[in-house]
């Protein structure tokens, strides 16, 4: 009786040991590669696999099925037992990817940890920009407009010519600034014509008393 027991024992051991081989599936790797809240899972296996079911559940925890399953779907990998999935995006936290040979994932699946931190962006300084332009512009400072007249003859007795040497000039920037100068030579050799001939009058006259 007592060896039926140890056998019996011994039998649900066995049958126990095989049981968490079977839960201990899958043979390989899964690890996550991170970019602020952009990831990517690399599934490694030792052999070719049809069926690979997955989760992604946010969660502080390490278990299977701890969190709210955020991301899930199923695949097959290539020759080599290899599957990549993603790059998916998520906000920052932690998370777990589980990973079996079946869809829905169950308590027969690796687990693996990790963790998003999303940087925060960084506030732009507003640059200071010109003022418009006015479109105004300051009036243009030239010299005054001639005015016509002309020096007279001065002088008690004969007569005097104005002095001649005083310039005539034309204002600047003046499209017709030469017909002013020529009209004032003009009128210069007229008044300096009719003071001769009044000279030569007074002299006559005066000779004619003598």
């Amino acid at each position: 009786m007592r060896r039926r027991s140890i056998a019996l024992l011994g039998a649900i051991l066995f049958s126990l040991g095989a049981s968490s081989s079977a839960l201990a599936w899958p043979p390989g790797t899964v690890s996550v590669s991170t970019d602020g809240c952009s990831f990517t899972i690399h599934i490694d296996l030792d052999s070719q696999t049809d069926v690979v079911g997955w989760s992604v559940n946010a969660s502080t925890e390490t278990t299977w099925d701890s969190g709210t399953t955020v991301l899930h779907g199923s695949g097959s990998t290539d020759a080599n037992g290899v599957l990549d999935l993603g790059p998916f995006t998520a906000d920052a936290g932690e998370y777990n990817v589980v990973v079996d040979d079946e869809s829905p994932v169950d308590a027969s699946s690796m687990v693996e940890h990790f963790v998003l931190s999303c940087e925060a962006p960084v506030a732009s300084v507003p640059v200071a920009s010109a003022p418009p332009a006015t479109g105004s512009e300051l009036p243009a400072a030239g010299s005054p407009p001639p005015t016509g007249e002309e020096l007279g003859l001065t002088g008690a007795g004969p007569l005097t010519p104005p002095p001649t040497d005083v310039p005539v000039t034309a204002p600047a920037g003046s499209p017709m600034g030469f017909w002013p100068a020529l009209l004032g030579i003009g009128a210069l050799t007229v008044s300096t014509l009719l003071l001769s001939r009044r000279i030569g009058t007074a002299r006559a006259t005066r000779g004619r008393r003598s």
